[in-house]
């Protein structure tokens, strides 16, 4: 979603993570709490992700997104470029607080993509994004393991 929503290339990633000792998270094969820092290529924009899996508490998907212009966070908004707009507002739309993924955008996400191949055009959700997507997973995953940045550009297109 960040990579969508900025516009702007990846130019590097820094990767902290590690894997909870309770027997309850044994079966994970991955470490199960992770923070990156990525750098973006216009040199001013910057994203942190992270993800949590070994709390004990409900699902929760939380999702902020702060700018110059404007910022949302999870199901509101604010922005100073929509005159009389003083506080919050809250979107009427339905957030993803579940693991149950049946309202999650999925559906809507493959049926465009189809609907795309079908009419021979270019969509959002197209390989290069997955590809430019994976190379900035690639490279996270290899940050962590070091304990150092790593340059998107080790990853070849």
């Amino acid at each position: 979603m960040m990579l969508w929503l900025t516009g702007y290339e990846v130019e590097e990633v820094f990767s902290y993570s590690t894997t909870n000792p309770h027997e309850v998270y044994k079966p994970y094969e991955f470490d199960t709490t992770s923070i990156t820092m990525i750098k973006f290529s216009n040199g001013r924009t910057l994203g942190k992700v992270a993800s949590v899996t070994d709390c004990m508490q409900p699902y929760v998907f939380n999702m902020n997104m702060v700018g110059s212009h404007g910022s949302f966070k999870n199901n509101q908004f604010y922005s100073k470029k929509i005159d009389g707009l003083l506080d919050w507002c809250t979107m009427d739309v339905q957030l993803v607080d579940s693991g149950d993924v049946a309202h999650h955008p999925y559906k809507e996400q493959f049926t465009a993509f189809a609907e795309c191949l079908d009419a021979g055009k270019e969509c959002e959700n197209n390989l290069k994004n997955a590809f430019e997507t994976h190379r900035v997973i690639y490279a996270t995953d290899k940050s962590a393991a070091t304990g150092k940045p790593v340059s998107i550009s080790e990853f070849k297109r």
